[in-house]
């Protein structure tokens, strides 16, 4: 693998967890993923942001000009699509399609945007963390196993009623050897669900969204799992959230 190839491939880390790939280009960022280490780090490093982002933002109805004008464009193009079926008339420069165009404007800058958007869901996810006592939301803390975890603290932010979802931020988190993350985990009527993994920062801060519903769940734990997740906790709660 060369240094280009490489660096291709980490750009796409952000377009991969938002679903902007091809078919063709998420089976290759996969394959590349298996054998570099530093773009799994990246994957999860940027993955709470991800999972935060579709509740992060108001959800609006479409103006009904939207679609009409939608409509308009396609209808136009598969006017000149039959047309341009018949051959091309004489000095006419052909068209690109609606599709052709778009990608043309977002191909070139799609990684970039991609993360981009991550990072701002990044800042949104701490900005809500940090704000605590936000309209519409609760701060509950956290209780820590201390001969794991001697130096840190925990508060869990809760959007509403719960339904929303929730931000776990912590703080004098130890880093983690290389292979381990942490992981959230959501306990309701005695079954444990898994929820995404995350890293600290050299700080030792970091957050993680819990993007389920909490409306009826008992607490919110927090392992240290191997990198990429696990489906059970394979060690007792280091930190906990009694809900």
């Amino acid at each position: 693998m060369t240094t280009g190839d490489h660096t291709t491939y980490r750009d796409e880390v952000a377009a991969y967890l938002l679903g902007a790939l091809s078919d063709a280009e998420r089976g290759s960022f996969e394959a590349h993923l298996a054998s570099c280490p530093e773009c799994r780090d990246e994957l999860e490093r940027l993955r709470p942001a991800a999972d935060l982002l579709p509740r992060s933002v108001e959800q609006l109805e479409p103006p009904p000009s939207l679609k009409r004008s939608l409509m308009e464009v396609v209808e136009r193009e598969a006017r000149e699509g039959a047309a341009a079926a018949d051959g091309p008339a004489p000095g006419r420069r052909t068209r690109r399609s609606l599709g052709e165009r778009l990608r043309g404007l977002f191909g070139p800058i799609r990684p970039a945007l991609a993360a981009g958007v991550l990072a701002a869901g990044l800042l949104v996810g701490y900005g809500v963390a940090q704000l605590g006592g936000s309209p519409g939301s609760r701060t509950e803390v956290a209780s820590v196993n201390r001969s794991v975890l001697p130096d840190a603290s925990g508060r869990l932010e809760i959007k509403d009623d719960g339904k929303d979802g929730a931000i776990l931020q912590v703080h004098g988190m130890p880093s983690l050897p290389a292979g381990q993350v942490y992981q959230a985990w959501l306990e309701r009527d005695g079954m444990i669900e898994p929820e995404p993994t995350f890293e600290v920062g050299g700080d030792g801060s970091g957050a993680v969204a819990v993007p389920d519903d909490l409306s009826q769940a008992d607490a919110v734990h927090l392992t240290r799992e191997p990198r990429g997740g696990s489906r059970a906790p394979s060690e007792k709660p280091i930190l906990t959230v009694r809900l």
